[in-house]
Parts: C-alpha cells; sequence; structure tokens
C-alpha cells in the first residue's frame, strides 16, 4: 500500500484540487491518504469530513511546520510514502513507473519526482538531465520507503520550512540509500512562488541552506557550499534591496 502525506495549511481550494486528484488515482493505485493540517484558519477543516470523506485527517492546534509530515507518517501503514505539498500532485504513469522502479530496486529508498508547473509547464529543476542515481535533491513531491524514512527520522524538524526536502536526499544518502530521479517523472506543482521566490522564501531558505551545508559538507566544501547558497539567494533576489537584506539576514542568522 502507498501511503500519501499531504500537508496542509490555509489553501482550502489547492488542498480540495490536490485531492481530487489522488481520488482519481485510486484506480491505479492502492492507497490511503493522510492529511495533516497545521491550524488552518480558512475552513479547511470544515471541508475535509463534507468533500473528502475517504481521507484521514489530523488538526493540529498549531502550526509546526514540515515537523507536520512527521506527524503523519507516523500514522502511514503503507510500506511506502508519498509525501506531497497540498498544492502538488503527481503524473499518474510517472507514479506509477516510480512505484514499480522501487519495487525492482531494493536498494533505493527513495524517488524524488519533477516539480513541473500545470499550467505553463515549466520545470523547476532543469539541472536533471537524464535518469539520475545517487540524487541529493528532494522538493514537493517524493516517494520513499516508510522504513528508510523512519531510520533516518524522516524531515529534520528545525528547517520548519524549505530546504527539509534536500536534507532527507542527504541524510538517505549518507545512510547507505540510494535515491532516483527521471525527468521524466512528474509531480505537478501549482504554485506561483516556483517562478518568483517570495521574501520569507529569501529568509528561510538561505538561513535552511547554511544549516543545510553545516549538516552535511565539511572541510573546503563548508564554506563554499554556504557562499554558494547565498549567492543562488541574490540571484532570486534580483537588484530589490528588501529583498537582498531578507536573503543576507537569512544567511547571517544560518552562521
Amino acid at each position: 500500500m502507498l501511503s500519501v502525506i499531504v500537508l496542509s495549511y490555509n489553501r482550502k481550494d489547492a488542498l480540495a484540487h490536490t485531492l481530487r486528484q489522488l481520488h482519481a488515482l485510486r484506480d491505479a493505485v492502492d492507497l490511503e491518504c493522510i492529511v495533516v493540517d497545521n491550524a488552518s484558519t480558512d475552513g479547511t477543516t470544515d471541508m475535509l469530513p463534507r468533500e473528502c470523506g475517504w481521507v484521514r485527517v489530523l488538526p493540529l492546534t498549531e502550526n509546526i511546520g514540515v515537523a507536520a509530515f512527521n506527524r503523519g507518517a507516523d500514522l502511514a501503514t503503507g510500506e511506502t510514502l508519498l509525501i506531497l505539498d497540498d498544492d502538488s500532485w503527481p503524473d499518474r504513469v510517472a507514479l506509477v513507473n516510480a512505484m514499480r522502479f522501487l519495487d525492482e530496486h531494493p536498494t533505493h529508498a527513495g524517488v524524488a519526482l519533477l516539480p513541473k508547473h500545470p499550467q505553463t509547464s515549466a520545470i523547476e529543476w532543469p539541472f536533471l538531465v537524464g535518469a539520475r542515481d545517487s540524487w541529493p535533491v528532494m522538493g514537493c513531491g517524493n516517494l520513499v520507503r516508510t522504513s528508510a524514512w523512519r531510520s533516518v527520522g524522516g524531515y529534520e524538524e528545525s528547517f520548519f520550512l524549505y530546504r527539509n526536502d534536500v536534507d532527507l536526499a542527504m541524510k538517505l544518502l549518507a545512510a547507505g540509500h540510494d535515491v532516483h530521479a527521471d525527468p521524466t517523472w512528474i509531480v505537478w506543482h501549482d504554485s506561483p512562488h516556483a517562478a518568483r521566490k517570495s521574501e520569507r522564501w529569501l529568509e528561510l531558505a538561505t538561513k535552511n541552506w547554511v544549516l543545510l551545508a553545516r549538516r552535511h559538507a565539511c572541510g573546503w566544501r563548508l564554506p563554499v557550499a554556504i557562499l554558494l547558497g547565498w549567492m543562488s539567494s541574490c540571484r532570486h533576489a534580483g537588484f530589490n534591496p528588501r529583498r537582498l537584506q531578507r536573503a543576507t539576514r537569512g544567511f547571517f542568522t544560518g552562521i
């Protein structure tokens, strides 16, 4: 069985669309769906039992960020987890192929699905060229063996938001597992932040990139990784002084 874990926070309409897409997959994949709600105030928890009675809901009393994924995974009964943002859903063929890949490759602990925007068809990882093993990047749609997820502790809760998915891939690789990615295996990601990063992203993602480097890099690679991450955030910030300030604040907070 596949256990789909969806984190929701104040995006009721996006979540409802994602759940409709998942419901349509039930004829192809034996799945359970667990929605963990991070204390939404937009009526999400009222909508779920009314429109999505087949979904198991775990409502939280406060927003705990990506730690909510861990709470959902604790309840999972499937051998494999599909970790999704509330504005993301997997392509049917991609999901079936990725699950078959894990069945046929027992040394692989995960498959990172390539995020792609459903309207613009823009991809978030242009650097993924051809199928790859030892892939150190994850995003808004990840297949992970439940046993491997639990053995490495799932998402790092101190990250709260952003870079936690890359950290998971790095933890799986460091534990001797393998992670696979194939550019033809898509997860649809209907998010405007994929094209233009928010100020919050610039600060939190930059801070967490520094933490990521401190957790996984050593020697000369550590300062190089930190510097490259900060430069990448500055590129996303553009020439806007306020946005550059947020990226720089995240850099020094991480340091």
